[in-house]
């Protein structure tokens, strides 16, 4: 299943709670049948975007650059430890952090808001890039990484064209708030 399925769940749904208790995950109130099957899925990723006893709205996680990422890079799941570009007023500052202390990392770093994170697994399976204004999510494959880009719309056209020119990509999907993902087919140039 996509990240970008969790992204539309959580956004059909901002009224969510997500509570951490211990290795569980109390979603408030009742789970509704529609949204049951991302956050299935996606169990694991919101457990370890939580910290220990931590309650948060779905409307949160959208909202939150340093939350988003943080999820999405948990729903993209590996044990790598992860390259943290952030861009912040001044040059990017950029951090390696394990895995399993992405969140708690992430949540410290909540302020400022950045214009722009990126995060990359070590290893290279995959990478987020979340974009302030965010308008659009991609989900690609290409050169072998998975990659899940929150982007303004042109952003989002300037990313896929310049893939498209230089690398092979496969599996291209988008989602729109208020609209499921798609997939996008791809035309020769």
């Amino acid at each position: 299943m996509s990240p970008l399925a969790l992204l539309h769940t959580l956004h059909a749904h901002p009224s969510l709670t997500f509570h951490r208790v211990g290795e569980g995950v109390k979603v408030l109130p009742r789970t509704p049948e529609k949204a049951r099957p991302a956050l299935v899925h996606f169990k694991p990723a919101i457990l370890r975007a939580l910290e220990e006893g931590e309650r948060l709205e779905a409307s949160t996680l959208l909202r939150d650059p340093h939350r988003l990422a943080a999820l999405l890079a948990h729903a993209l799941g590996g044990e790598a430890p992860v390259v943290l570009t952030g861009y912040y007023e001044g040059p990017p500052t950029r951090y390696l952090v394990a895995v399993d202390r992405l969140t708690p990392y992430l949540a410290w770093a909540a302020l400022p808001l950045p214009r722009r994170l990126h995060l990359a697994a070590l290893d290279g399976r995959w990478a987020v890039d979340v974009v302030g204004g965010w308008e659009v999510g991609l989900e690609a494959v290409a050169a072998g990484t998975r990659y899940v880009l929150l982007y303004p719309e042109h952003g989002a056209r300037g990313w896929l064209e310049a893939a498209r020119a230089g690398l092979a990509l496969h599996g291209v999907s988008v989602w729109r708030p208020g609209a499921a993902p798609r997939p996008l087919l791809l035309t020769a140039a």
